[in-house]
């Protein structure tokens, strides 16, 4: 070993043994003080014997001897062990080699490097903890201008303000219009960019487009969908320096969602950046969870690309991760992704890629050859172990989805940009559904995403165009055959004479947020027709249905307060309808909205009972009037015992209550005799009525009330 060279460079701190014998070991290098430690007496001797004392030692030295044993070549390693002698601590590490025939054992003093690496991932932490503070900072900028934004459509009238705001903020800000050009940008922006901007490229926003367009993949779904993103950009500057920027992508929209502006806020990052590449492992790995980040995962992914063997792509997302951000904070959010880590990382194959590439996103490479149908049984299996709860420090628990989009190399795509792009439109699909899902890329997928970006535009002017309806669909007293109220049903009529369904449309509309202004359409009009029933004679209730993103909607109990008072209505002539989701979900605002909604005098429904999480604490808690059996049950109550039973259950759990029971989807008349028979107090269904235009409602009305006598009171009591 020529330690010459290792002294003059000053660049060791070990001590260096050549075994002479079974345990025996003959000092060749040991001048260091701290050996005195760990072996006294070996400095002045130059040799020493096992067993040594260090029962870390001995034991390593046990492995080494079986090593040089059998090996050819090559070492083992330690790896970092404490040594506390006395009031000394020492962290080692030790290596058994072999050079030219002879065997050596080696032993590192590696507290300096070890307290090193201590202090850089201190500081590292440290500057994540800022970035948390970037993030909540851009956060707080966002909600600023947003409001602003939205308080007028006239942008010279609150220029100022904005003004004010976007030029004492120390992040970076533009302000563009919808199709991505300039309204403003502030000083700190330029500041990001500062001297570089060359003559072509002389305004930031220029600069953040190209960046987002070359080195995200998302980035046509991002604009096309106006969605919220958040990512890092890296920024080669001239003649050759790197700056990393971390963006935030905000639209700003109207009640119809249609973008008014985009706000874009930018963070220099690069000294957390250049913190993480002076630690080889920063660099590659997420600090948060110690699996690979997203520059790993696409130096891996460009590398299965290159290697030409057919694999597959799995993009992981979170669902409603900002929301639990948001609620608990993003300390208890850091903690969750680290538990969903530990629960999913076991059910990744060796020989795969499990890396985070994003807050709440994660991707898998399947390197090894697999079926499209394995690929599903995985996403499946994680989606499972995603879903089970999550308990906080305080007691409480959270639940998260798991949505997963896949594509294949080299069937879907045959470069690593264009892949991801298409698993990215896979999990953005996946997104729509209400359930945690698997989604693979096709050419009917990204048919069908067309089709959902279309709908979508058109959604937004449906209401302007009068393309929706409300048809009535009424419930019965079960003893008397009396209607005693409806539920009100949205229709699309587009003017070009296609019916989209109701399946089709509404969660376009939940998850674009247009089903807040068409919610309110639909309140509104609900209460037309109460007015208009009120005219003719009739005293009908009607029921109306209120969504997820709804309930989140601050104007919607003034909303229906003022809808009521404008049409000149009783308010127990309106209902609100929730499904059971929605109360586990919202449950503190649903508590508030359904005790105010009561005061008014307006009744609740739940809806489709038994098929969530049928709690019987918010059946109890929260201010209900009545719950609908879902037709599921109904459906096959005749033949199949376990549905009578559970309908049994809640009829007489509803009664006890002091709660009334409805059934839908009531369509033979032993259906009907069996819930008349159990009690059930009202019933909907296709052998009563279909759903009916308001027209043809009002003349159902007039023949049912010319040949049924009015029902009193006491006949909506429970019985």
């Amino acid at each position: 070993m020529k330690l010459s060279l290792f002294k003059a460079l000053g660049i060791i701190d070990c001590c260096i043994f050549k075994r002479v014998d079974v345990n025996q070991f003959e000092a060749v290098y040991a001048e260091h003080e701290w050996l005195d430690i760990l072996l006294p007496g070996t400095r002045d001797k130059q040799f020493f014997k096992a067993p040594t004392g260090s029962p870390f030692l001995d034991d390593f030295l046990m492995q080494a001897e079986e090593f040089w044993e059998f090996a050819d070549y090559g070492k083992i390693e330690s790896g970092i062990w404490n040594e506390s002698i006395a009031d000394n601590e020492l962290k080692l590490n030790a290596f058994a080699t072999m050079e030219s025939g002879d065997f050596y054992l080696i032993i590192n003093n590696v507290k300096q490097q070890f307290q090193e690496r201590q202090q850089t991932l201190q500081s590292a932490r440290e500057l994540l903890l800022s970035n948390d503070k970037i993030v909540a900072q851009q956060e707080y900028v966002h909600q600023r201008l947003d409001e602003m934004l939205n308080q007028s459509s006239d942008l010279k009238s609150i220029q100022q303000p904005i003004t004010e705001v976007i030029e004492k903020t120390e992040v970076g800000v533009a302000i563009l219009t919808p199709n991505l050009k300039p309204i403003s940008q502030n000083p700190a922006l330029y500041s990001v960019f500062d001297s570089h901007l060359t003559a072509v490229e002389s305004e930031p926003y220029r600069i953040i487009l190209a960046l987002f367009e070359k080195q995200y993949p998302e980035f046509e779904r991002v604009i096309s969908t106006g969605s919220r993103w958040s990512g890092e950009l890296f920024w080669l500057q001239p003649p050759g320096n790197g700056k990393w920027i971390k963006l935030a992508i905000y639209p700003v929209k109207t009640d119809f969602q249609q973008i008014t502006h985009w706000v874009f806020i930018v963070n220099d990052i690069s000294q957390v950046k250049h913190l993480l590449q002076n630690n080889e492992k920063l660099t590659h790995y997420d600090a948060l969870t110690d699996i690979p980040n997203r520059q790993y995962f696409w130096m891996q992914l460009e590398q299965s690309v290159n290697n030409a063997m057919p694999f597959y792509v799995l993009y992981l997302d979170i669902k409603n991760f900002k929301r639990i951000n948001e609620i608990h904070g993003h300390s208890r959010g850091d903690q969750i992704i680290k538990e969903l880590v530990e629960r999913l990382t076991p059910h990744v194959s060796p020989g795969d890629m499990f890396a985070r590439i994003g807050g709440g996103e994660f991707a898998i490479i399947r390197q090894k050859t697999v079926t499209e149908q394995q690929c599903v049984d995985l996403g499946n299996t994680l989606i499972d172990a995603a879903t089970q709860p999550f308990y906080l420090p305080n007691g409480t628990h959270c639940e998260i989805g798991l949505n997963i989009g896949a594509a294949s190399f080299p069937r879907d795509a045959d470069d690593a940009e264009t892949l991801m792009k298409f698993a990215d439109l896979a999990v953005f699909n996946a997104k729509k559904a209400s359930k945690s899902s698997v989604q693979f890329y096709s050419q009917a997928l990204k048919d069908a995403s067309q089709r959902i970006i279309e709908l979508e535009s058109a959604l937004q002017t449906a209401i302007t165009n009068h393309e929706f309806e409300l048809f009535l669909q009424p419930m019965l007293d079960l003893t008397s055959g009396t209607i005693l109220k409806a539920e009100a049903l949205l229709r699309w009529n587009r003017l070009d004479g296609e019916r989209i369904g109701p399946d089709e449309f509404i969660p376009i509309a939940e998850q674009t947020g247009l089903i807040v202004p068409i919610g309110k359409w639909v309140i509104s009009r609900a209460c037309e027709m109460i007015s208009t029933l009120n005219h003719r004679g009739h005293s009908c209730k009607l029921s109306v249905n209120l969504s997820p993103r709804q309930i989140s909607d601050r104007h919607l109990l003034e909303f229906i307060r003022g809808s009521i008072q404008n049409s000149h209505i009783q308010p127990d002539q309106l209902e609100l309808e929730l499904t059971e989701g929605v109360l586990v979900d919202n449950y503190d605002k649903v508590q508030y909205l359904l005790t105010e909604v009561r005061k008014l005098g307006v009744s609740v429904s739940i809806d489709d009972f038994g098929t969530g999480y049928s709690s019987l604490s918010y059946l109890k808690k929260l201010p209900i009037d009545h719950i609908k059996i879902d037709r599921s049950f109904v459906q096959d109550l005749v033949s199949d015992e376990n549905d009578k039973a559970i309908i049994l259950a809640i009829i007489a759990m509803a009664h006890s209550l002091k709660l009334n029971v409805i059934a839908e989807g009531v369509e033979t008349e032993l259906q009907r005799n069996f819930l008349q028979l159990n009690h059930c107090n009202l019933a909907q269904g296709y052998l009563f009525s279909r759903p009916l235009p308001f027209a043809q409602f009002c003349d159902y009305l007039n023949t049912t009330v010319s040949s049924q006598k009015q029902i009193t009171p006491s006949a909506l009591d429970p019985k």
